[in-house]
């Protein structure tokens, strides 16, 4: 800018070439020396004169220092992070073989038991969390990767429930209600009870005298995927879940057969092995997985009984082969072998061991079975394992797990679809648990760190403004040299207005006095600078006020 201030000072000296008043000198004085005049300038000179430019300039200097600071920016990136001795791995865990502390004989492992039964009594409201892969940084990706992992499904088998009333029953007809269990069992006497059966199942029923019934067994096969071959080879456990919707029976001397009747409902819950494609991401510390399940069976030969079906090696017990197909497979040697979808995965078998899978089918069946039923008094029955309270939690708990207890409303005979979701849930828990439980199987799989680090980053774009200012200022710079010789004016030192009538001491009285007084006679002040000699003043011309 100082180019700029200097040649907006000459051409004041220049500007008097000229006769003009002397207001003006303080005009262009100001515009050398602030924003403010040169907008008095431009207002004086009405964008006719070339020192307009040097006021236009020094106006866009205003601007100009905050947009140079735009100019650099600091961005922060996530930056992928080698590992190194400063630098932890980003790990999570991948199965890919199966085997539980079992030998060929013998009972199930502390292991199976106690994720068995934690995926058990974990609230039918809430899911279990697959295992939280390990990130230092707090920020990783993993590339999709697969691992061996327990699966479940359910559906809905209410249609092949086979019900037959029982008027009068008795405690000789019910299923586990007696005398045993309640202190007074003969109030139910008379009762009308229900027989609920599969065609499927034909050595099992069950008799129930309370209209508050479930009752869990397990399933040899299943019901609703009986012609998926797949899911038969790779077959690990499965239970039924039966309960009464009704909840408004009279149950005293109750036996009307017309009025009032039980609305019944089932679903199996299958649990096959499988394997699962994972997507794992890390997030500012949470950790985000979606597993896409699969049970895939590889297959040596087309004309296999299953589809997709191998022969498994066995582990010990020397060279007889065995079949993986749940009608025939020896259920204590052997492997299960599974194959997966992802090109990383072709060529490689996921395996689990037989002896351990039937172990493991054993404990969820074993832990699911029960029964659990209420009178509707102030009595409750509860025959069975782990599972029976959380069964009966997903059928005839509340609506709502968020809702305090002055507007909780429990699940009624119109909830089916929430008690199936509820019912998922367990069969979720159960399998993510277990599926954790593989961990000391697990392989780590190596994910990528990132940690944020900060840029500097030059915007060019904003260097434009900079750059026009420059320009004009180098123009105006060599106009001004051009313009002064040309109209043939003095090169000045820029001034203060005393420092003009600094030469005439004996004048001081004619231009010196009060500002009002100054500020009423500038107007009527005319002066010239004679290119031949000092500046020469004409006083009372007419002029500008």
């Amino acid at each position: 800018m100082s180019p700029v201030v200097e040649c907006i000072s000459q051409w004041k000296w220049n500007w008097f070439v000229q006769e003009h008043p002397i207001a003006d000198f303080g005009v262009f004085d100001k515009a050398s020396r602030g924003v403010l005049g040169s907008v008095f300038l431009v207002r004086l000179l009405k964008w006719k004169h070339v020192a307009t430019v040097g006021a236009v300039i020094s106006i866009l200097g205003i601007v100009t220092t905050p947009v140079t600071q735009l100019l650099i920016q600091y961005p922060s990136h996530l930056v992928a992070v080698l590992p190194g001795p400063d630098t932890g791995n980003a790990t999570s865990p991948a199965v890919q073989n199966y085997r539980s502390h079992v030998g060929l004989t013998g009972a199930r492992s502390l292991d199976i038991s106690s994720f068995v039964t934690s995926g058990l009594v974990h609230p039918s409201v809430t899911l279990i969390s697959d295992v939280s892969p390990s990130c230092p940084s707090g920020t990783c990706t993993w590339p999709e990767f697969e691992s061996l992992a327990l699966c479940s499904k359910v559906a809905n088998i209410t249609d092949r429930i086979r019900v037959e009333q029982i008027p009068f029953s008795t405690s000789q007809d019910w299923t586990t209600w007696d005398d045993t269990l309640d202190p007074d069992p003969l109030k139910l006497n008379g009762t009308l009870a229900y027989n609920v059966s599969f065609p499927e199942e034909e050595n099992e029923s069950f008799v129930a005298p309370v209209s508050y019934t479930l009752y869990s067994s397990r399933l040899s096969r299943s019901i609703a995927f009986a012609d998926d071959k797949a899911l038969t080879a790779a077959w690990v456990a499965g239970y039924k879940v039966v309960w009464s919707n009704a909840g408004n029976v009279t149950y005293t001397h109750g036996n009307s057969t017309t009025s009032n009747p039980w609305r019944w409902q089932a679903f199996e819950m299958i649990y096959y092995a499988c394997v699962n494609k994972y997507s794992v991401r890390v997030e500012n510390g949470t950790a985000h997985t979606v597993a896409l399940p699969s049970h895939a069976v590889i297959t040596s030969s087309s004309d296999r009984v299953v589809p997709n079906c191998t022969t498994p090696r066995l582990v010990s017990g020397g060279a007889q082969k065995t079949t993986c197909n749940q009608e025939g497979r020896n259920s204590n040697q052997g492997v299960l072998a599974l194959k997966g979808t992802l090109e990383a995965s072709k060529g490689v078998n996921f395996t689990a061991d037989i002896r351990s899978l039937t172990l493991l089918g054993q404990a969820i069946t074993q832990d699911s079975s029960g029964i659990w039923a209420w009178d509707g008094g102030d009595f409750k029955v509860q025959v069975g394992n782990v599972a029976t309270p959380t069964l009966a939690d997903a059928v005839y708990g509340y609506k709502s797990a968020e809702a305090d207890d002055s507007t909780k409303e429990p699940l009624g005979e119109w909830d089916v679809e929430i008690q199936r979701e509820r019912l998922e849930n367990v069969a979720k828990n159960l399998a993510v648990s277990i599926t954790n439980g593989y961990g000391e199987n697990a392989f780590p799989v190596l994910g990528t760190v990132f940690e944020m680090q900060v840029f500097v980053q030059v915007r060019w774009a904003w260097l434009t403004l900079l750059v026009v200012q420059l320009a004009l200022a180098l123009v105006f710079f060599v106009v001004t040299v051009i313009g002064t010789r040309r109209i043939g004016s003095q090169v000045y030192k820029s001034s203060a207005l005393a420092a003009l009538f600094a030469l005439y001491p004996e004048r001081e009285p004619e231009v010196i006095g009060r500002r009002a007084q100054m500020v009423e006679q500038r107007g009527a002040m005319m002066m010239m600078i004679s290119s031949a000699g000092p500046p020469q003043q004409v006083m009372e011309k007419p002029g500008r006020k």
